[in-house]
Order: structure tokens, then C-alpha cells, then sequence
């Protein structure tokens, strides 16, 4: 996609005002009440809600990955000539959240998710990818105070060969965590990920070397964007992707932000505020009465807590108002909330938060009776009020909604509630029947009408067994010195009668997808795979699905073979066949699998032997 297809498609979906908040955050109404000329004027008045401030036509944000300490001067820098950054996070030691996390969430910055320990989504059981994402999120909001609505790709991944299946993975998390958007170099992930429209937000990154940072390529970069906007055109750009620079590379940047700052028509945001802002400004709904020469305007949009940030809408008002503004600002009235808590239960005993203390919850969930359940006791002297729950759940179990909420204006001082929300299935597919499972209660509340967060959370494990998959059942020479592996020994390894007593079993990637297998790593050797699968009469048109990356060849049934696109038809003869490829001993999951389908996740039946 050109840059200036990306311009205009951001252009329409601003101009198509999508009302209807397709993730279903909580909601409130606020009215804005101007005063026109004339009681005709107040009549005619439109609001028009922009998709940036008043003024601006280029959102410029900037995306520093990992916890990295370097994160505190970055953000020193960024804030020295107004620019705001957004740290996307794993998980650190305690010295990073005691020194440097503090640091990051000041003078305008904020914290973003970039999973637990940063691994290749697309590699792992959809389990994991739910707790990677979820119990990130959740953590960080607790330890920062703020809510984080941004997230970025380990890796910048999200697809694996021809699984078609796994962005739709990644992008259910997602849903389900609450994100709302990500700085990526991929324009179209909405898509890719199947989230309702206007639900995600996208950014045009880019990068201008992470450990030698180039001031010309910055100047390209920028001038590209800007040379493909027309009047009247809206771009949000994001600099990105490490805080990798050495003292040089720092004044390089030093130089740049100078260069760039104080622009009049130019927002500096972080993402977190983009993403709410632009979900905000989608999916509002504006109602109007009159009275007089007043108009109005009721705006019911979602609530500050749940978009992630306070920014203030910006509005085009016509006919002018009497004052003769045709821009208006739009403040929430509401406010975010003041602290977070994160608190995990196992059982129903009922544990106090640190922050909370006169509330105590507990949240259970029942696999064997397909039931989550909240039990929430106000054991304080004031009421909670205007509560709201959020159910984030692991891929495992579905519901009536993809993310089930509940409501309730007050709970009052001494009585406790629950909330149960029932399963309408899980799904019992290997894939799914297995890992770690995180699940959590986002309960937003008033508390001496202050907004509060508190996350419930509880963990299980559901253990990983072998089966019949590449995962778990094949076998590897090596790794050994090139010379060791000649084209004769690999096609006679690939025929079934031949031995392989003195291959041994590949080690089986923690939590990795059943048709990935996790080649060893060590330098400039190589590793054959051998993989041994079961047909009950001749087969041609069997698809093999074998990765690229790494691949030095790969063989079948006593003969090399050519794989010419993913994923390659390949016969198969009655009883058993054997599949080896080889490898360079790069280390990771690499993609090996035969399926009746398109599907790698769903191989034909593989055997160890």
C-alpha cells in the first residue's frame, strides 16, 4: 500500500463517523451547550467531531520497545523538546520498576504492552498468547497507575508460513485484553487480526537505525508523509523501534527533535492518547436540542477509564457560535482513575488488595462446571458506585459476548456481590486443551467519587501432552558439522524401513503450536529433522508446509524434494513415510507439518519411531 492510499483510507474512515462502539466500552453522556446569534442559527448548528485537535492535521508519536534502562533518558530527551514517547514493556526486574518505569509514564509519556517475555506470538498455543498479552497489560497497569490501551508485535510478527489462523489468534487476544491499537509497519491489521471495523488503530511507522540514528533519513521519512497529503488530510506517523543509540546517536536525536518541535500544525501524542482520541472521535454519538439561541449537544461516548486516556475531543461547529468559535473543545467529564490494583486468587477465599483495602474479591474459574465467578465484598464505610465488570478470558472458553460485562450502580458498605458468567463451550481441540490460562475481572468503580480500577485475577494450568503432532514426535541427527550430512545419508534417512536408532528426540518447544518444532542452535553447524507420518491408502495432494528460513533441503520418502510454494502438494505413499529436512542450526520453532487441509495446525497422524 503507497502512502498515499494510507492517507486516504485514514481520511475516509474519519469522514464515516463509525457510532457504533464495536468493542462495547462503557459508556456515559456529557452535554457541551453553546450559544449561536440567533435562535435560527442555534437551529442549523452542527457538531462535527475532527479526528485531531483543532489545528492539526500530523499525530507524530514515537514507539521504544522492551524494558530497556536506556528508556529513561530517551524519555528525557523526547520531553526536553515536547515530544512524547511510548514504552512498550516485558516483564523486568525490580530494579527497572523501581528506577527507570517511574520515570517512563512523566511529562506526557506512557507505558504500552509488548507481551511478558517478548516471544513470537504466531509460534505459540492460542493459551499463551492470551496471557502473554492479558496478564501484561494488567501488571503494568497496577504498577504504573494508568491504563494502557497500546500494544506492539515481538518481532514486529504475526504470521507463521501458511497458518492462516494465527493473526486471528493474536487479534482475539487482543479483543479480549482491550487494546485499541498499535504502531506497526503493517497498515491493514484490523483486518488481518478480524477485528470489528473501527476497533484498532494503526500508525505509519518508521525507523532511522536504532544504534546510529540518521538525520537525513528522518528529513525522508517525514517529507514522504507530508508531500503525500492533500489540504484537508490527517496522518498519524510514529518514530520507532529501540533505545539501542550510544552518546552520539543521543545528540543525533538531540538534533532532530530540535529541528522538528514547536509545529504548529502537529500533535505530539503518545499512542495511548492517539488510540483513545481516535476511538473516541469514531464512535461518539451526538444528540442536539434547542432552547432559544442555545444548542445542546448531548455526547454519549465511552468513558475515559476505558479508552485509556482523558485527551479531550475537538469538534468543527457550524455556523459559527456567537463568540464566533468554529472550533470547540470538548473535555470528558468524567476523570480517570486514580489508582490501580492487580490482585491474584486462587480458590474462593477472598484476598484485600494493597491499595483497596476495605474491599476483598476472589475470582474462580470452574472449567469442570464452564463457569467464571467474581465475588466482590465491600468490608469499607462507603459505598462503591457506578461499577463495572470486564471478563478477559483465555481462548479456551467462549461466552455469549466475546468479552462479558456487568453492571452495578452501588454496592453498598457490609453486603457482597457476585457475578458469574457461564461458558457456552471450550474448545476442546488439542490446540486448545493445554497451557498456562490467565484470566481476570477488569472491575472499574467510584470510590468517595473517585474512579478506581481493580484487577481479579486468577491462573491454572492445563498440562502439555504429547500427541500425534511434528511437536512431539520428531527426531534429530545433530547439530553436526556441515560435511557430516551428504545428500545420500539424508535421502536414505527419509525412507520408512530405514533406522534411525542413533537419532534422538527433538526437545519439544515449551508451549509452541503442534506444527512447529524447535530446532537447537550452534554455531555453523546444521541439524536434520526426521518426521515419520502415517497414510491409510496412497495419497496425492497432501499439503506439506515447511518454513523457509533455515531450510537447506528437504527430502521424502528416499528422494529430495522441491518446495516451491507453501504449502507444496507432495504424495504420499500407503502406511508409513518420512519426511527430513535440514536445518542450519539457527535455533527456534521452524514450521514442519503435513495436513489433509490448509491447515498445519491440523496435521495428518505423525509417529515416533
Amino acid at each position: 500500500m503507497t502512502l498515499k492510499s494510507y492517507v486516504l483510507m485514514c481520511a475516509l474512515a474519519f469522514s464515516a463517523v463509525l457510532s457504533a462502539n464495536p468493542l462495547a466500552l462503557p459508556e456515559y453522556t456529557r452535554e457541551v451547550k453553546l450559544t449561536f446569534a440567533t435562535p435560527e442559527a442555534a437551529k442549523e448548528a452542527k457538531l462535527t467531531l475532527l479526528p485531531l485537535p483543532a489545528g492539526k492535521h500530523f499525530a507524530f508519536s514515537t514507539r521504544w520497545d522492551d524494558s530497556n534502562p536506556k528508556h529513561a533518558r530517551m524519555a528525557e530527551l523526547l520531553a526536553k523538546h515536547g515530544f512524547k514517547g511510548t514504552f512498550f514493556l516485558v516483564a523486568r526486574d525490580d530494579k527497572f520498576y523501581d528506577e527507570t518505569l517511574p520515570l517512563l509514564t512523566r511529562k506526557g509519556h506512557s507505558v504500552g504492552n509488548h507481551t511478558l517475555n517478548h516471544p513470537n506470538l504466531a509460534t505459540l498455543i492460542p493459551n499463551e498468547v492470551s496471557r502473554q498479552i492479558l496478564q501484561n497489560r494488567a501488571e503494568y497497569e497496577a504498577r504504573t497507575n494508568q491504563p494502557v490501551n497500546a500494544f506492539v508485535l515481538p518481532y514486529c510478527a504475526y504470521k507463521n508460513g501458511s497458518d492462516s489462523l494465527s493473526p486471528l489468534r493474536i487479534g482475539e487476544a487482543l479483543y479480549r485484553s482491550g487494546e485499541l491499537g498499535s504502531p506497526e509497519y503493517f497498515p491493514n491489521l484490523e483486518e488481518e487480526y478480524g477485528l470489528p471495523a473501527g476497533s484498532w488503530s494503526v500508525s505509519s511507522l518508521f525507523s532511522i537505525d536504532d544504534r546510529h540514528p540518521s538525520a537525513e533519513k528522518f528529513d525522508s521519512e517525514i517529507e514522504k508523509r507530508l508531500k503525500s497529503m492533500k489540504p484537508g488530510d490527517y496522518f498519524h506517523a510514529t518514530l520507532g523501534l529501540h533505545t539501542w543509540q550510544d552518546d552520539k546517536g543521543f545528540e543525533t536525536l538531540d538534533g532532530i527533535f530540535a529541528k522538528y518541535a514547536n509545529r504548529p500544525d502537529w500533535w505530539y501524542c503518545n499512542e495511548n492518547e492517539y488510540n483513545a482520541y481516535r476511538y473516541a472521535a469514531q464512535h461518539t454519538r451526538i444528540e442536539k436540542r434547542v432552547e432559544g439561541n442555545r444548542a445542546i449537544f448531548l455526547l454519549a461516548g465511552p468513558t475515559p477509564a476505558a479508552l485509556g486516556s482523558d485527551t479531550p475531543l475537538w469538534a468543527a461547529v457550524t455556523p459559527a457560535t456567537a463568540d464566533g468559535k468554529t472550533r470547540v473543545r470538548l473535555p470528558h467529564t468524567l476523570a480517570m482513575p486514580e489508582k490501580i490494583d492487580l490482585v491474584v486468587t486462587n480458590g474462593s477465599d477472598l484476598v484485600k488488595p494493597k491499595k483497596f483495602p476495605a474491599v476483598a474479591v476472589s475470582l474462580q474459574m470452574n472449567l469442570e462446571e464452564e463457569r467464571v465467578t467474581l465475588t466482590l465484598a465491600n468490608q469499607g464505610k462507603l459505598p462503591l458506585t457506578n461499577v463495572t465488570v470486564a471478563f478477559r478470558l483465555p481462548l479456551l472458553i467462549t461466552t455469549d459476548e466475546r468479552v462479558p460485562r456487568k453492571n452495578a450502580e452501588l454496592i453498598a458498605p457490609g453486603s457482597t456481590v457476585t457475578y458469574s458468567v457461564n461458558f457456552t463451550e471450550q474448545r476442546k481441540t488439542a490446540l486448545y486443551q493445554c497451557g498456562r490460562l490467565f484470566a481476570a475481572a477488569e472491575v472499574d468503580f467510584e470510590l468517595d467519587e473517585k474512579p478506581q480500577r481493580l484487577w481479579v485475577a486468577t491462573t491454572d494450568e492445563l498440562p502439555q501432552f504429547a500427541e500425534a503432532v511434528p511437536r512431539d514426535t520428531a527426531l534429530a541427527l545433530g547439530p553436526l558439522p556441515p560435511e557430516s550430512f551428504t545428500p545420500e545419508l539424508l535421502a536414505a534417512a527419509s525412507n520408512p524401513q530405514e533406522s534411525l536408532s542413533n537419532w534422538e528426540p527433538l526437545k519439544a518447544g515449551e508451549w509452541n503450536l503442534p506444527y512447529l518444532v524447535q530446532i537447537p542452535k550452534k554455531e555453523k553447524e546444521q541439524v536434520a529433522v526426521a518426521l515419520t507420518f502415517r497414510a491409510e491408502a496412497a495419497i496425492d495432494g497432501w499439503k506439506l508446509h515447511v518454513g523457509s528460513r533455515d531450510v537447506l533441503g528437504v527430502y521424502l520418502n528416499g528422494s529430495r524434494i522441491e518446495v516451491k510454494s507453501l504449502p507444496e502438494r507432495i504424495k504420499a505413499q500407503k502406511g508409513l513415510n518420512r519426511l527430513v529436512v535440514l536445518y542450519k542450526a539457527n535455533g527456534g520453532p521452524h514450521m514442519i507439518s503435513v495436513s489433509k487441509g490448509s491447515n498445519p495446525n491440523l496435521p495428518v497422524e505423525f509417529v515416533q519411531q
